[in-house]
């Protein structure tokens, strides 16, 4: 079987304990014509790669529940899965965001949906495009035609002028539609071990230097979880922190083996994200079933506050994207509904369950 373009993470059936996470870089990709769809890239920023380039969200999917307002394309993570080979060979997750990013924690500010595809489709052949092809294969005219009706970035033409090149056009149709993030290619790497980095050791100058930017940073914030800290840096602070220093070092600690990565990733059974706070943590019954299958949805991937620091946002903006951390819980199954009704026609974007703590 030809393989599949590199996924965000690869699937299997570890046990719990062999839980592996891959973490998410960003870096400005080779040639824009990279972060095209026919090249199912990860990335942040610029507009949307549609997996399926037709059948796209309906309007309510990328209105804010907030604001009333269409969201901004925050990033997508192309992820397919082996639960569902066969109507999901091809699957990304893209993430929307509330034009107002100061309310970010509230309900329908932040939206998730997945499309997926079987490898034999409209879109795509069955094997990955050569190198000489700069851009996706195009829709037959009515079919551009409805793209582009229902779709706030007109990605249908943007895309074609991307891999002629002109700049120009595509800047202006920038412009003219949903404000955009600075684009960026999400690079994927596994995260590294404990001991590869030696920050964590009992006795090190590292665990004092974490407690005081916790004691210093941050006043009261509750009890936190220490689910994530390493064993050596539990046995260090049992006796010297309460539980919420621990906490706060856990998340140091743990981000500080890579502390530019800008997501992590995990679909396996016990993966869990990494909470930076004890505050607003989700409840047995927060997370919602899969209303189309009935599955309890499962953590899949969470958005980093470093991010943040690298997306080149106006720092006197008070409307500016703002989270502790972004985490999406989707079902464990990949399951195939049908496809969405909407005012403009159907969507094969489904929606999933968002957690934002803040930060």
């Amino acid at each position: 079987m030809p393989a599949r373009p590199d996924p965000l993470v690869e699937s299997d059936d570890e046990q719990e304990e062999d839980v592996e996470y891959m973490l998410g870089f960003i870096d400005d990709p080779e040639k824009p014509t990279d972060l095209l769809r026919h090249r199912f890239p990860s990335k942040v920023g610029g507009v949307p790669a549609w997996l399926d380039p037709l059948n796209l969200p309906t309007a309510e999917q990328l209105t804010c529940g907030v604001t009333g307002r269409t969201l901004q394309f925050l990033l997508q993570v192309y992820c397919p899965v082996d639960d569902n080979p066969v109507d999901a060979f091809h699957r990304a997750i893209f993430l929307f965001v509330s034009p107002r990013g100061d309310e970010l924690a509230k309900p329908g500010a932040v939206r998730a949906l997945r499309c997926q595809l079987r490898r034999a489709n409209p879109f795509y052949g069955d094997t990955p495009a050569p190198a000489s092809q700069l851009g996706p294969k195009q829709l037959q005219a009515a079919e551009q035609q409805l793209s582009l009706e229902r779709d706030p970035w007109k990605v249908a033409t943007v895309e074609q002028q991307i891999a002629k090149g002109d700049d120009a056009t595509v800047a202006a149709l920038a412009a003219a539609g949903p404000a955009l993030f600075v684009e960026q290619e999400l690079i994927v790497e596994p995260e590294p071990a404990e001991d590869e980095e030696g920050a964590t050791g009992a006795g090190s100058t590292e665990v004092q230097r974490l407690l005081a930017a916790y004691r210093s940073r941050v006043a009261a914030e509750g009890e936190y979880d220490e689910q994530e800290l390493p064993g050596e840096l539990v046995d260090e602070l049992e006796g010297a922190a309460g539980p919420a220093a621990r906490a706060f070092a856990a998340f140091q600690a743990r981000t500080a083996l890579a502390p530019e990565q800008c997501l992590r990733y995990c679909f396996q059974p016990g993966a869990t994200p990494l909470w930076p706070s004890a505050s607003r943590l989700p409840a047995a019954g927060d997370i919602p079933l899969c209303p189309h299958c009935g599955a309890q949805r499962r953590f899949e991937f969470q958005v980093m506050p470093q991010l943040l620091s690298l997306m080149e946002l106006d720092a006197e903006d008070p409307h500016a994207p703002d989270w502790g951390t972004i985490a999406v819980y989707t079902c464990p199954s990949s399951c195939s509904p049908p496809p969405v009704q909407g005012a403009g026609g159907h969507s094969a974007y489904v929606e999933e369950f968002v957690w934002v703590q803040p930060s």
